[in-house]
């Protein structure tokens, strides 16, 4: 266990110095039963983002604690950076950005007001994410469905897509809807897949949020020299 340990470390240290978002040198990368810990600093909230995002991607990690600190190289402007994030909400055509409320202190963002889905309360904050000088992204958006379905026809159209995506074994996945709320559990080869039916999900109309309750198993798709436990989802 020691031996695949470190190699998940080295793995998720090499992972990250092929990331020209992220900054390496200044990372500092932890693995314990599956669980990758980041530590340092990052230069921007994005390339703190784009280093769980790579750490993800290793074969072997099952959750990640993101604990890098975001050290701007110059002090922040708050109003220039509400100026920017409502400049791209407002660029971003997929998004009805009228009803939200930027409010920045210190590079912190809060978003603030409603949208008409899950996605575009998602949308929202990568949209803030990516600007520069942002700290950090607070999502306080609350989400008023611009169309009316019932649970159950929601759980059929999150449970069709899943079947239409070729990235996701749908056998796998249980859906669970309760008040537009869903929760996806069972079995899933990657972090990939993951995301792939998180996203599904969380693109139906109707549907509020989409809880991940789904599980890593590695071993669904490892060789023989490459098997490993599965395990339950841990906090991200």
């Amino acid at each position: 266990m020691e031996r695949i340990k470190n190699d998940i470390r080295q793995a998720v240290l090499d992972q990250l110095a092929a990331d020209e978002r992220v900054n390496a040198e200044n990372i500092e990368v932890i693995v314990n039963d599956g669980t990758v810990t980041l530590r340092g600093t990052a230069p921007s909230y994005r390339s703190k983002w784009a280093a769980a995002e790579a750490a993800r991607r290793v074969w072997g990690v099952y959750s990640v604690e993101n604990q890098i600190d975001v050290r701007l190289p110059a002090p922040t402007d708050d109003e220039r950076i509400a100026t920017d994030i409502r400049d791209a909400l407002m660029r971003d055509a997929d998004l009805d950005s009228r009803h939200i409320n930027v409010d920045v202190q210190g590079g912190q963002v809060t978003l603030r007001g409603t949208v008409s889905s899950g996605w575009a309360k998602s949308r929202a904050e990568d949209d803030a994410r990516w600007t520069r000088g942002v700290v950090s992204v607070t999502n306080e958006l609350v989400v008023v469905p611009s169309t009316s379905a019932s649970d159950r026809q929601l759980a059929v159209q999150i449970e069709q897509a899943l079947r239409r995506d070729a990235a996701v074994n749908a056998e796998r996945i249980d859906v669970t809807v309760d008040d537009a709320h869903v929760t996806l559990s069972g079995i899933v080869r990657n972090w990939a897949e993951r995301n792939a039916a998180l996203e599904d999900a969380l693109h139906v109309p109707g549907v509020v949020d989409v809880r991940d309750s789904l599980s890593i198993s590695y071993a669904e798709a490892a060789g023989p020299t490459r098997a490993l436990p599965s395990r339950g989802r841990r906090s991200l």
